[in-house]
């Protein structure tokens, strides 16, 4: 779970900070929306986020039981084997901008997975 609480909404940007499992005892990562050119950034981290890479053993196994066709999964591991995402930003990132797309920039939210 991850928690994100409003800081800044100017003109030209919207600013988040988010906490991983909502503690606020750590140091927040930031989230920036540039509304001039549409874009999210993380800003800085949190300090309780990590990054992961996507090796190629993983990225197979997972699209192995998704397709049958090893054409398709050779083709869907080259896309992703070496990309890297954020445990807890992502998260946050992509409900934040599900609501900004709908029209709304909201004070506070949560996103769940497990």
């Amino acid at each position: 779970m991850v928690c994100y609480y409003l800081v800044e909404n100017s003109e030209t940007r919207v600013v988040y900070e988010y906490y991983p499992e909502d503690k606020k005892d750590i140091r927040p990562g930031i989230i920036t929306i540039d509304k001039v050119n549409e874009k999210i950034e993380l800003t800085t981290p949190a300090e309780d986020d990590f990054e992961r890479i996507i090796d190629e053993e993983s990225a197979r196994l997972i699209w192995n039981e998704i397709f049958d066709s090893p054409e398709k999964i050779d083709k869907e591991v080259a896309a992703v084997a070496g990309t890297s995402y954020w445990m807890y930003y992502n998260h946050a990132e992509k409900s934040i901008v599900e609501d900004y797309n709908n029209g709304f920039i909201k004070e506070s939210g949560m996103a769940a997975w497990y």
